[in-house]
């Protein structure tokens, strides 16, 4: 009798661990994986996130700040790369005037376009090569094609978003992801894209893709759509 049900004891313990590990193979392949399609870093212990850098002046010191598109494409993201790895450590998050020097040749999460962001315009002049867009007089200018948002009474109503997924150019063995926008908004809308379309199977790991979205009354951008994508 003993031994029957020692026996029967063994088998369920078996039968839980391989339901446990069907359960834990069906989660990293519905959740975890894809996670890490949209990222396509190896590991993000070191990963830096860079968010622009603004200024206020309090009347006694100059305090920095940082955009609400920033902050906002944060709370989209941040839960995307929990998933994605485990080893993600929220400290590395800096302002781009204050990112050590060192951090700018490893892993980058970049928010925010050049005219606030050090860290994105360096990056945007050392890629300028192989990019298919370049900025001047307010327009996202894509192979010779001139965009821009709209704006009516002093708000924004509809904004692009650029995303770019790419080796550093300062340090090939690391990567760069870097979402910015015609304003603010337009950095949201690229996080939005990057989170509901990154993972798709069709993508390269390396893609440069201009969306646009429209923002409501109240500061809501809707779903992006994209105009222009290069692989």
């Amino acid at each position: 009798m003993l031994e029957a049900v020692g026996s029967e004891l063994v088998s369920a313990l078996v039968a839980a661990a391989l339901t446990g590990l069907a359960g834990l193979a069906r989660w990293l392949l519905a959740r975890r994986l894809p996670a890490r399609r949209i990222w396509r870093f190896e590991k993000a212990a070191e990963l830096s996130t860079v968010v622009d850098t603004d200024h206020v002046d309090t009347g006694r010191y100059r305090r920095p700040v940082s955009g609400l598109g920033q902050v906002r494409a944060l709370s989209l993201l941040v839960p995307s790369l929990h998933l994605a790895y485990r080893d993600l450590d929220l400290e590395k998050l800096h302002l781009s005037a204050h990112l050590p020097g060192s951090a700018l040749e490893g892993d980058l999460l970049v928010l925010g376009g050049p005219k606030t962001n050090e860290t994105a315009g360096r990056l945007l002049t050392a890629m300028a090569d192989s990019l298919p867009f370049r900025t001047g007089g307010g327009k996202i200018i894509w192979d010779g094609t001139p965009y821009e948002g709209d704006a009516a009474d002093g708000a924004v109503t509809r904004d692009l978003g650029v995303v770019i997924r790419a080796p550093n150019p300062f340090n090939p063995a690391a990567r760069v992801v870097l979402l910015c926008g015609w304003s603010t908004y337009g950095t949201l809308a690229a996080a939005r894209w990057l989170t509901t379309e990154g993972a798709d199977r069709s993508l390269p790991a390396d893609l440069t893709a201009l969306v646009e979205s429209h923002v409501l009354s109240d500061g809501h951008v809707s779903p992006p759509r994209v105009l222009r994508l290069s692989r």
